[in-house]
């Protein structure tokens, strides 16, 4: 506990990237197959270990633990092309890597093993990179609580060792998903930062869009310029290669690109309504486990009573009043859906019910 005296802000202890990944927490880069978002998540790492600025953003140097779930050969291959892209890379870095898949996801997980096992190479990490968030899922599902379980040990990892946890992630499933992380919205609400990395047509470049960042402006757009290195033959002679990141510049900013059309009226009033609810009935919970942040939210069925006497609607000429509260229902699960769809809005399962929260 600290006393008022003795609360003090340290500002150059903030960031571990500059005004992009804050110095401790939960943040994601995501994008679809192929958008390089592995490359540029490893570059992340790489300058993090070495203490050198990412583009023209200082960088706090720090030691990396980075689990390669998805297969250790494709970081071998990365840390081989920046050896020989850059000759007078120092011998040796504060950079681990783990080759197996960790079980963040079930229920019989793996985080005091994953914890034992980096505590056991005395590195205490300042940044985690887990590569990707799928395939630390174990028996867990994205889209339910597997999910708030995988949120929940990343936070755990992140506190343990007062470093950023930076997962690797895909892209929602279906048209309109494209700019959306998959599974439970749960993870939205979670994260600290939010990267969408896409890559751009007919070129090694991808544009990165910080789409969230607590306490921060959060309408960035870079773009990461790339280069293929050969870094050997195989046994047919054929070249082996892999990609380096050359630059991060600045990209025209977000606020700068055409405006998001507005909020419908219809989900203003439900959000209002949830906010409403939120002050005057909500609880406080921690729906990411012990170590996650604590939230206020409220039941879903508190919100549907302050929403029905909101809207107040009466029965049509060829209805009944049973027909009308179908159609009341009806129009308040769809509202609610598609305000978690927009990431306006945050469900989660709670002492046998659903809790709404606004992230």
């Amino acid at each position: 506990m600290e006393l008022w005296r003795d609360i003090a802000f340290v500002a150059w202890a903030e960031w571990l990237i500059k005004h992009i990944l804050p110095l401790q927490g939960l943040a994601a880069i995501y994008g679809r197959p192929g958008s390089f978002k592995s490359f540029i998540a490893f570059y992340i790492a790489y300058c993090v270990a070495l203490g050198r600025s990412w583009g023209v953003r200082r960088v706090a140097q720090a030691s990396v633990v980075y689990i390669a779930a998805e297969g250790a050969a494709g970081v071998r291959k990365r840390k081989a092309g920046y050896q020989i892209a850059e000759p007078d890379l120092p011998a040796d870095l504060p950079f681990a890597l783990i080759s197996v898949a960790p079980n963040l996801g079930g229920e019989q997980g793996d985080r005091a093993e994953l914890i034992a096992a980096i505590e056991a190479v005395n590195l205490n990490p300042g940044l985690i990179v887990v590569d990707t968030l799928s395939r630390t899922m174990g028996s867990g599902d994205e889209n339910g609580s597997g999910m708030q379980t995988f949120i929940a040990n990343a936070g755990a990892l992140a506190v343990r060792f007062k470093a950023l946890v930076l997962i690797v992630h895909h892209t929602g499933l279906g048209e309109g998903a494209e700019k959306r992380l998959r599974g439970h919205s749960s993870l939205n609400g979670a994260l600290d930062a939010q990267i969408l990395c896409e890559r751009a047509e007919g070129d090694l470049a991808a544009t990165l869009t910080l789409q969230k960042l607590k306490d921060d402006a959060s309408d960035v757009r870079l773009r990461a310029r790339l280069s293929r290195v050969v870094i050997g033959n195989d046994e047919d002679g054929d070249e082996i290669s892999t990609l380096v990141v050359e630059a991060i510049e600045n990209a025209e900013p977000v606020s700068n690109a055409p405006r998001v059309r507005s909020i419908p009226a219809a989900q203003r009033l439900l959000m209002s309504v949830i906010a409403e609810a939120i002050d005057e009935k909500g609880e406080s919970f921690r729906p990411f486990g012990t170590s996650g942040p604590l939230l206020r939210a409220v039941a879903d069925g508190t919100v549907r009573d302050r929403y029905y006497a909101r809207i107040a609607e009466q029965a049509g000429p060829d209805e009944d009043e049973k027909t009308l509260a179908e159609r009341r229902r009806r129009a308040f699960n769809r509202g609610i859906a598609d305000a978690i769809k927009a990431q306006r809005l945050v469900a989660a399962e709670h002492k046998g019910g659903r809790v709404l929260w606004l992230p």
